[in-house]
């Protein structure tokens, strides 16, 4: 039987590993659209070669599913960073010894700057080339052109889907608890274990990622439309 009185005990722990969980989500989506935005660039810019070999590497990000990835990453990335910090460190570091973090920021940070690199060169597709022309014959440097004129209106038409990839983000972040990071996810595995409750944790979870998603909804909606409305 569910005891409904467990829930909001579990939903308070839970609660507890949302900074956590909203500050990784934001990393993650910072560098990946960093990173998105320079390889969409590239690949508007390039070639068949360059843009061929980008395009392989998108595919494979994207194609190959984001647990998978995560341990590809977990157990091999430690052991390529320990020697290196333990050079700066000045004593020796295990493989062991390295944070978790490291495998989390990487492994998202690739696999979403997959699907921001996409979403970008296609927000940069719709502005319309005659603008980018005409700022140049009228002597703005490409660089300008590109800057002031393409990018931010690129920048608007991609905006829902950052939004958007930031709650995915977020949610695909339950998956870390497999490499010992505490997200919100694994808080409420924590719950279940210490309390020896099967379902009630899973439900305040549940919650939990539902109303952090409904409330940063309205914020999200309600940015956008700042942000329209200055254009």
């Amino acid at each position: 039987m569910i005891d409904f009185e467990v829930i909001p005990t579990a939903l308070l722990y839970i609660m507890g590993a949302i900074p956590n969980t909203l500050f990784m989500a934001l990393v993650t989506m910072v560098f990946a659209i960093i990173l998105g935005s320079i390889i969409a660039v590239i690949r508007r810019n390039s070639g068949k070669i360059v843009n061929g070999v980008f395009a392989v590497i998108v595919s494979f990000l994207r194609g190959v599913p984001a647990i998978v990835q995560l341990f590809i990453v977990y157990n091999s990335l430690p052991f390529l960073l320990a020697p290196i910090i333990s050079t700066f460190a000045g004593h020796t570091v295990k493989p062991f010894d390295v944070s978790p973090y490291w495998t989390v920021y990487t492994t998202f940070i690739l696999y979403m700057t997959a699907y921001q690199s996409e979403n970008i060169r296609g927000a940069l597709m719709s502005v319309d080339k005659g603008q980018y022309e005409a700022a140049v014959a009228m002597g703005m440097t490409p660089f300008h052109a590109f800057t002031r004129i393409v990018f931010p209106q690129a920048f608007i038409v991609a905006l829902p889907s950052f939004f958007t990839y930031y709650l995915k983000t977020i949610k695909l972040l339950a998956l870390v608890f497999t490499v010992k990071v505490i997200d919100m996810f694994a808080k409420a595995d924590l719950f279940s274990a210490l309390y020896n409750r099967r379902t009630e944790p899973y439900i305040a979870d549940a919650i939990a990622y539902w109303g952090m998603a409904i409330i940063l909804t309205f914020f999200f909606n309600w940015w956008e439309k700042r942000l329209r409305e200055k254009m």
